[in-house]
């Protein structure tokens, strides 16, 4: 990882010679130049994040924070003034947060549209920009790298013509691409068998179109909350509707409501595992014969870097370690080295890791209807054929696929 930093690091003084070389503004040339090589290097994130003495610029790459440069403190009010005016947002306005976002094509050589948020700090105005998912990249979930098991849960909840299908995890795990898959099996499925279904998203954004979706975009602003929109465009005669996160009680309600109602739902929902994410709904106050009657299938993912080819190098002594509550031992295992293939970070991409929740088991439909905790809910799962996030993880250690480290540092203890 330091190896990775310090490449990253060389570069970026090149790109500060070449802009105050050139002609034109310094930092407008040193903006573009930065969002042009997040972009070229598949960042997801780039962090502009004001300092006692300087502007620290960041890079997220494969779910990992590197600090790559600094601009000068000096100039960041022109930083977040250009940063401002590049995604339309009120350049006079430096004391509340703002969203925007910057289409693809007004930089050279972005081909992604950029989603921008700043925030006042006391150093100055923190930027954070967020490059849209690519969506021509994953199309269908058979592209995403699920397991054979977990595609057929998928396919069994899309085909119904009810109830909600929820994809959980922490930020950044490719929930989004995942749901917008879905959606475009749906689609698919019309194609296929030409019955056509009415399909409707309400996204916060919308990050990339989906043809035969009817996609709409909340607005921040107004009245009108995720869950009253909900409730009228029932009035849309709907078969699907995508909501883009399910956040709070009042939109859990609706949108269970309505998978209880003839509608199929769905949506994304933060929380650590399956089992979790379904206290969390008993925790929002829903009615547990509400969560057994309407909810058809929990999915939770993550992504993991994948250990570099070229460099990964094997160890042979016998560890151990706590995974999500659960312990594993494993004889052989791989580590990350480093290498110019993998920039140094001994990574190279990342994939899928997931588990599915079988909620239609008369079992499992006892333990939500006595308000099991997480810990029963996980082993009744398990029992039923869920092969965890811990299993999969260890099957990932020992095949070399992924490091213990990385695994760690994923999942947590």
């Amino acid at each position: 990882m330091a190896q990775a930093t310090r490449s990253l690091q060389d570069a970026y003084q090149q790109w500060m010679e070449q802009a105050k070389a050139a002609d034109g503004d310094y930092i407008v040339l040193m903006l573009q130049r930065i969002i042009q090589e997040a972009s070229a290097r598949r960042a997801s994130d780039v962090h502009l994040q004001p300092g006692r003495s300087a502007i620290d610029v960041r890079f997220r790459l494969d779910g990992v924070l590197y600090k790559i440069g600094e601009l000068p403190l000096a100039n960041v009010a022109q930083v977040a003034a250009r940063i401002k005016v590049l995604s339309n947002l009120t350049t006079f306005k430096t004391d509340e947060p703002q969203e925007g976002r910057i289409r693809k094509g007004l930089i050279p050589f972005v081909d992604r549209d950029i989603r921008i948020s700043t925030a006042p700090s006391l150093y100055g105005e923190r930027i954070v920009a967020r490059f849209f998912s690519e969506g021509n990249r994953f199309q269908l979930p058979l592209e995403l790298g699920f397991s054979p098991e977990i595609l057929r849960d998928l396919s069994l909840a899309v085909q119904k013509t009810s109830g909600a299908i929820l994809i959980t995890g922490p930020a950044g795990n490719g929930k989004t691409t995942t749901v917008c898959a879905l959606l475009r099996a749906l689609v698919g499925m019309e194609n296929a068998t030409h019955v056509v279904r009415s399909i409707i998203s309400l996204e916060d954004p919308i990050e990339y179109a989906i043809d035969g979706v009817a996609q709409m975009e909340v607005s921040r602003s107004g009245e009108t909350t995720l869950d009253k929109l909900i409730r009228y465009l029932l009035r849309q005669d709907p078969d699907v509707i995508m909501i883009g996160e399910i956040r709070d009680r009042a939109t859990a309600e609706a949108a269970l409501q309505a998978a209880l109602t003839g509608h199929l739902i769905l949506s994304t929902f933060h929380a650590s595992d399956t089992s979790s994410a379904m206290c969390r709904l008993l925790e929002l106050g829903l009615e547990p014969f509400t969560i057994r009657s309407s909810v058809s299938n929990i999915l939770n993912q993550r992504l993991v870097r994948r250990l570099c080819p070229k460099c990964a190098k094997k160890n042979n002594t016998p560890q151990s370690m706590r995974i999500l509550n659960e312990d594993i031992r494993f004889s052989t295992w791989y580590e990350p080295v480093g290498c110019p293939h993998c920039l140094g970070t001994g990574y190279t991409g990342r994939f899928l890791i997931a588990e599915s929740l079988p909620v239609n088991e008369n079992e499992m439909a006892n333990a939500i209807l006595d308000r099991k905790d997480a810990s029963t809910i996980r082993k009744i799962a398990s029992d039923c054929g869920m092969i965890s996030l811990t299993k999969a993880a260890h099957q990932l250690i020992q095949s070399g696929q992924t490091s213990p480290l990385e695994i760690l540092r994923v999942l947590g203890g």
